[in-house]
C-alpha cells in the first residue's frame, strides 16, 4: 500500500478519464499553472503522454521553466512508453515536495490504468451530460475496485465538473449518481476551453473574468486539498462517513 501522508512528500497526479474530449489536456495545462504560483518550477514535473502534445507545446510556450517530458502511450510503444513513465514517477517520488502531473490519452489501456491506481491522486474532468458520466463513472468504478482490492485510500479520486452552464450551483444529480463510489467532488469548472484561450489573449471580456475565476478558485483547491494533503485529513477522519465529498465555492 502507497504511503503519501506526509504532505511534504512527493505526489503524483495523474488527469485521467477513458473519455476523450472532456478536458483532460487543458486541465494539465490548468494544474500546472497553478501549482507555478505556490512552488518552485523545479518543484513540477509534467508527463505528456498524450499524442496530440497539447499540454507539451502549450506549456513550453507558456511556462518554458517547467520540466515537461513527451511520452506518448500508443498501442505500438505501449508496454515501452509506461516502463518509462513508471520510471520517471519512481525517480520523483525521492524528491520531498515534488509534483508529478501526468496527462493522459483517451482510452482503455490497463497497463496505464494499473499504474494510474498507484498514483496519489487523481483528478478525473467530466461535463454533466449523460455521454460523459457514463464512461466517467465506468472508469472510477475500475478504480474503486483496485482500491478495494489492496484495502487502501489512494489514490483520491477528484471528480472535475467542466464545461457548466453559468450560474450553476446545484450538483447532486453529479453526486447522486456517483453515491456508490469513494469519489471528492471539486469546484466546478464553467469551460475548460475558455482557460486555454484566455492564456492564448483570445477571449472576450465575460470569458476572461470567468477563466481568471474558475482558475483561482481550482488552484486554490488542489493547493489546499491535494499538495497540502487536506484530502488525508479527511479520509482519515472517522467521523466522515460520505462516499461523496462535495465542494461549493467558499471551500
Amino acid at each position: 500500500m502507497n504511503d503519501f501522508s506526509i504532505k511534504e512528500s512527493a505526489k503524483s497526479i495523474f488527469i485521467a478519464n477513458v473519455k476523450g474530449g472532456v478536458g483532460k489536456s487543458t486541465l494539465s495545462i490548468m494544474l500546472a499553472r497553478a501549482l507555478a504560483c505556490n512552488l518552485p518550477p523545479q518543484n513540477i514535473t509534467v508527463i505528456d503522454t498524450d499524442l496530440q502534445r497539447t499540454t507539451t507545446e502549450f506549456l513550453s510556450a507558456s511556462n518554458p521553466e517547467i520540466n515537461i517530458e513527451f511520452v506518448p502511450i500508443t498501442p505500438a510503444f505501449e508496454n515501452t512508453n509506461i516502463a518509462l513513465l513508471q520510471q520517471f514517477i519512481k525517480q520523483n517520488s525521492f524528491k520531498n515536495g515534488h509534483i508529478v502531473i501526468i496527462d493522459t490519452p483517451a482510452g482503455t489501456s490497463q497497463r496505464l490504468w494499473n499504474l494510474v491506481a498507484e498514483s496519489y491522486c487523481v483528478l478525473i474532468p467530466t461535463s454533466l451530460s449523460n455521454a460523459d458520466l457514463a464512461p466517467t463513472e465506468s472508469f472510477i468504478k475500475s478504480m474503486d475496485k483496485v482500491k478495494a482490492r489492496y484495502n487502501q485510500v489512494y489514490p483520491h479520486l477528484v471528480v472535475c465538473p467542466n464545461k457548466i452552464p453559468f450560474g450553476q450551483k446545484d450538483y447532486s444529480t453529479m453526486a447522486k449518481r456517483l453515491s456508490n463510489h469513494d469519489v471528492v467532488i471539486g469546484p466546478a469548472i464553467r469551460d475548460l476551453a475558455s482557460v486555454r484561450h484566455f492564456y492564448n489573449g483570445n477571449y472576450k471580456m465575460n470569458q476572461s473574468e470567468n477563466a481568471t475565476e474558475d482558475f483561482g478558485r481550482f488552484g486554490d483547491f488542489v493547493n489546499k486539498f491535494v499538495v497540502k494533503g487536506e484530502l488525508d485529513k479527511i479520509y482519515h477522519d472517522s467521523k466522515n462517513n460520505l462516499n461523496v465529498v462535495p465542494f461549493s465555492k467558499n471551500n
